[in-house]
């Protein structure tokens, strides 16, 4: 991306600088990709300015000409350095840059014979020079400059380079074993009224959250019904298991982690298997629909031993605690809010986030991290 912008300003085409056609050119995005939905030329450019910052702190002297990305802008600007003077902006066009007076005084840094004056060197190629030696100098530093360099895509890539389409597996209700089986006389109408037919609202938000994104990041992928899969559904492949109670493989693949759901009657709660004894995260499903105030769910993703694959589990306790587990997976401001509390690489691990979900009448509110592992 920095060579790039550099490039484009240096032919006088600072104009085409714009946040959409960067996502097209630099990223390979389709021309009509939504940028809200995959902020990655914002996010590259919030590490660019980063890395430069960093690159001249550590190297006061690496040159005559520096390089700055103000916030805001996907336009650099230069400045020329003197040793004894302070920076002054060269302006972004080439000729612009052609007509400033090229300093007398040599640059102290190097004891080398000054060239003759017909290889003085003109402000718009010191520029250049500028540029392709941070690149150089940089390269350890910029060489992951790629879209998953982004704490979002860090922990979704797993799924998005697997090479079948991704399953989401949502639940739902479903028939209890000693119920009826349908006779073959059931009308339409009674059928579609049966409880497991229907799906909560929550769920289908969170199925949207989700397959919004990968939509975004052309990935393809099928809806599933968790109680209609079988183990060979879910075998090599990569799977998204949406809700908790009501979905038996995210209840079986999260058991042997450290947080998993644990129900007894209506008394449903996130255990902590290194605290068992802690039942704070839980939900009273016998207690009045208006007077919950708190839902709990996880957001996960691993590599599965039973499935072979990578996994990512997005549940709540209730359908409150789901709907925001998907708001959660598809925020690319709350993974970057939690990698700023993380070691470096921590989102490439395995991972389970537990996630504290206000309810007000009904209705999902703020969502608070309570308790993060990674392995």
């Amino acid at each position: 991306m920095l060579g790039y912008i550099v490039e484009k300003v240096l032919a006088g085409q600072a104009d085409t600088l714009k946040e959409r056609t960067l996502g097209v050119e630099v990223f390979q995005r389709p021309p009509d990709y939504d940028t809200n939905a995959d902020p990655i030329v914002r996010f590259t450019a919030g590490e660019v300015r980063k890395r430069i910052a960093q690159f001249y702190r550590d190297n006061p002297h690496s040159g005559p000409v520096e390089i700055t990305l103000a916030t805001g802008t996907y336009v650099p600007q230069f400045r020329r350095v003197t040793p004894l003077d302070e920076p002054t902006v060269i302006p972004s066009t080439p000729e612009a840059l052609a007509a400033t007076p090229i300093p007398e005084a040599p640059v102290p840094s190097l004891a080398v014979e000054p060239a003759p004056p017909s290889r003085i060197v003109s402000p718009v190629r010191w520029a250049l020079a500028a540029a392709l030696t941070l690149v150089i100098l940089g390269t350890m530093a910029f060489r992951h400059f790629q879209p998953a360099e982004s704490p979002i895509l860090t922990v979704w890539n797993p799924l998005l380079k697997s090479p079948d389409m991704v399953l989401i597996s949502a639940g739902r209700p479903h028939p209890e074993d000693n119920e009826a089986p349908e006779s073959p006389s059931t009308t339409i109408r009674e059928h579609i009224l049966r409880p497991e037919f229907r799906i909560s609202l929550p769920t289908v938000a969170t199925i949207s959250q989700v397959a919004g994104f990968l939509q975004s990041q052309h990935k393809r992928f099928r809806i599933h019904e968790a109680y209609s899969n079988n183990l060979q559904d879910l075998h090599r492949r990569a799977v998204i298991l949406i809700n908790g109670n009501n979905n038996k493989w995210t209840a079986l693949l999260l058991q042997p982690l450290r947080f998993h759901f644990v129900q007894t009657g209506d008394f449903s709660y996130i255990q902590d298997a290194e605290h068992p004894e802690n039942r704070d995260w839980n939900v009273d499903f016998g207690q009045p629909y208006l007077k919950q105030t708190t839902d709990y769910a996880i957001v996960a993703r691993f590599n599965d031993a039973t499935t072979d694959g990578p996994v990512m589990v997005l549940a709540g306790i209730s359908s409150n605690g789901t709907d925001a587990a998907g708001e959660f997976a598809a925020s690319p401001e709350a993974f970057q809010s939690l990698a700023h509390n993380l070691p470096h690489g921590a989102l490439e691990r395995n991972f389970e986030i537990v996630l504290k979900v206000e309810v007000i009448g009904g209705n999902t509110g703020a969502a608070t991290v309570v308790a993060t592992h990674f392995w």
